[in-house]
């Protein structure tokens, strides 16, 4: 009989047999007039073998298959299954029409046995084996017990073990792998990995010579980092690469590094000079927006990055600058490069590229707050209106408190500067306590963000407020009719890693605000705030954070100040053991009247469960006052405290925040405590 023969006789009963124990999806791949079926195959092996195919399967044509090319293709899935562990594995071969059928038959796999690492061997064992390993055990759907042993990752992990020697000094690192047959029921097959890892060589004394002056100290920090720590190229080349950089950082962009060095045959110390050739420094000619930006985004990216024009090229400047375009809104992906005229090194172009974000989106949101309650809303935004740069936003929310709306208008570079201005139309209800506010305000600020750190606003507003209320009395709500004119600044110091998930740094921020009803009730007042925090890791894990703020109101009694315009302590961002608003003087119905000078002090230790989620301990103390403050640092002596635990999970706009604190000096009418969930830090 022949083989062609065995094999049809075989292949039925074959295919019955893989059928009968649920056998392997059926795939196919077709390449002209053939279409080629395989069985028998994991989802996991079809890429590799569906590449392989497709390559013999171009190479015999767009014209039907015959037997040769069945043959070959038979032979070539097989050779690939060997190599991926598979020594026993058999495929045969069927015609159809409209091409052929291939049915695999893997057989028993063989997997790694024993690790025996021979010879020298300077680092630990356990770590070269890892590295040995590596490949194998990054397979998907590996058995990490027991893996398969695949020729091609084995060879790969004994390089990389050879690798990792050598970047740790042992230059002349040699490996040889050494196999063993597989045996066994489970075949397995041991491997014992020789290593010969020579003579190991360190920097010894580096030395840089052509640096600009101004890097000098820079430079030479990378040099004492080098020293005593292992030799090798790659190192050598990050050097250069790093010295480069640092030149290219200050406006030597096109600076080129080389080394000087040379190796003894016993090892040891490598003398190494950097020859730096910074050639010239680079000033800015012009900014240039890649041409297929729209009229509005060209427009914002002139003036945000005019400021460099005709200086000389900084990394951290054009950094903050191109900071500053991505937080309007308008861009997906900005790039920046300086192209050069020919001839001209010492002046460049730059060449601003990029995706502009869809400009329209509209949003829907859902939430809750332990203060305003369940909220639902709608958002519009436009972050090129009417294809000027500017953008058009809108938004409508709902809570238990009330309805709250508003629409703005944001030029991100007023008059092509680097000020932003927004001019904002508001309406709300607020009815959360004893007393309904229906007001509607309209105000235009104007801000700029000077460098990473300081930033600043000025802002001019009016307000038309009615308070009503069949509970509380005038003295208790303040004015019940007022329209107020409000004109005031903000200035803020962040030195902080992050302003929405920080770890370590301060921010300093303080806003004044004068205020008077126009409508001559007579009511005028002084409005300051100071608020700041620190932050600081103490391990990895564990992280400890104090913020504090100071608000108080000058030239006016409380009572003679509009009830939602004064100052309030308790609540998720102060003293926690109170509500929002609690701390301080309460009606019997539960209205906070608030006063004229808060202040709070806290500190948090908190400690990483797993990644992105905490828990935290922490304490605050604050007060509150009612009298007619004369100075901006007035503030009462009568004391609250809190001391809780929260937990919070970490999102890209900042943590989910729940917290409990504990009132330990409960006073008459006080709740031992109170639970906050809401978004943000505390301080």
């Amino acid at each position: 009989m022949t083989n062609a023969s065995r094999l049809r006789r075989n292949w039925a009963a074959l295919l019955c047999s893989l059928v009968m124990a649920g056998a392997l999806e059926a795939h196919e791949v077709s390449f002209g007039q053939t279409t080629v079926r395989v069985d028998g195959v994991e989802e996991s092996q079809w890429d590799d073998l569906k590449t392989m195919l497709m390559d013999q399967l171009t190479l015999n044509g767009s014209g039907p298959a015959g037997e040769p090319l069945a043959d070959d293709l038979a032979f070539f899935t097989r050779q690939q299954f060997i190599r991926e562990g598979w020594p026993e594995a058999e495929v045969m071969w069927k015609m159809e029409p409209g091409g052929l059928r291939l049915t695999v038959k893997p057989g028993k796999p063989v997997r790694v046995g024993t690790v025996t690492l021979k010879g020298e061997t300077p680092l630990p064992d356990e770590e070269l084996k890892k590295y040995l390993l590596k490949p194998t055990l990054e397979r998907e759907h590996v058995d990490k017990k027991l893996p398969q042993w695949v020729e091609a990752d084995i060879q790969q992990g004994t390089s990389l073990v050879q690798r990792r020697l050598r970047a740790e000094g042992y230059l002349n690192a040699e490996t040889l792998l050494l196999p063993a047959p597989s045996t066994g029921p489970d075949m397995r097959r041991d491997l014992t990995l020789e290593i010969k890892a020579g003579p190991k060589f360190v920097f010894g004394h580096t030395v840089i010579t052509g640096a600009p002056p101004e890097l000098d100290k820079q430079m030479q920090a990378q040099m004492t980092e080098a020293q005593g720590t292992p030799f090798n190229e790659a190192r050598v080349q990050q050097i250069e690469q790093r010295l480069e950089a640092i030149c290219a950082e200050r406006g030597w962009l096109y600076a080129k590094t080389l080394a000087d060095y040379t190796l003894g045959k016993a090892g040891g110390t490598v003398d190494v000079t950097f020859r730096v050739q910074p050639g010239e420094r680079v000033r800015i000619a012009s900014v240039t927006p890649h041409p297929q930006f729209s009229r509005g985004a060209r427009r914002v990216l002139m003036a945000k990055f005019k400021p460099l024009t005709g200086r000389i090229y900084d990394a951290d400047e054009v950094d903050f600058l191109f900071k500053r375009a991505l937080d309007t809104g308008m861009f997906a992906l900005l790039d920046t490069r300086v192209l050069s005229p020919q001839g001209d090194a010492a002046t460049g172009d730059l060449r601003v590229t990029g995706e502009e974000t869809k400009p329209v989106t509209l949003g829907f949101e859902l939430g809750f707050d332990t203060f305003l309650g369940g909220q639902v809303g709608v958002t519009y935004k436009n972050t090129n209106w009417r294809d000027t740069g500017n953008t058009l936003a809108a938004e409508l929310t709902y809570s238990v408190a009330g309805p709250v709306g508003f629409v703005s208008v944001t030029n991100p570079a007023v008059f092509n500067s680097q000020h932003s201005a927004t001019l904002r139309l508001a309406l709300e209800q607020f009815n959360r306590f004893e007393y309904d506010r229906i007001g509607t305000a309209l105000g235009l600020d104007v801000a700029r963000r000077v460098d990473q750190a300081l930033s600043y606003s000025v802002f001019i507003g009016t307000s038309a407020n009615t308070v009503s209320s069949k509970i509380l009395n005038d003295t208790q709500t303040g004015p019940r009719n007022y329209s107020l004119m409000s004109l005031g600044a903000n200035v803020t110091l962040d030195r902080r890693d992050s302003p929405v998930l920080p770890k370590k740094g301060w921010y300093l921020s303080g806003r004044i605000e004068s205020s008077t009803d126009i409508l001559g009730s007579g009511v005028s007042f002084l409005r300051t705030d100071l608020r700041g925090a620190w932050y600081r890791p103490i391990t990895k894990k564990w992280r400890f954070a104090a913020g504090g703020e100071l608000a108080t109101i000058q030239g006016a009694a409380a009572e003679k100040i509009p009830i939602d315009s004064r100052v309030f302590n308790g609540g998720p961002n102060s003293v926690r053991s109170f509500g929002q608003r609690e701390l301080g003087p309460v009606t019997p119905g539960g209205t906070p009247l608030g006063g004229t000078s808060a202040l709070f002090a806290s500190a948090e230790f908190s400690y990483e469960i797993m990644p992105n989620f905490e828990i935290a301990f922490f304490g605050d103390i604050g007060s509150l006052s009612r009298a007619n403050n004369s100075s901006p640092l007035s503030y009462s002596s009568d004391f609250r405290q809190a001391i809780g635990a929260g937990l919070r999970y970490h999102l890209p706009f900042g943590p989910i925040r729940i917290d409990y604190g504990h009132n330990p000096s409960r006073r008459t009418g006080e709740s031992s405590g109170f639970l906050h969930v809401t978004v943000g830090f505390a301080f």
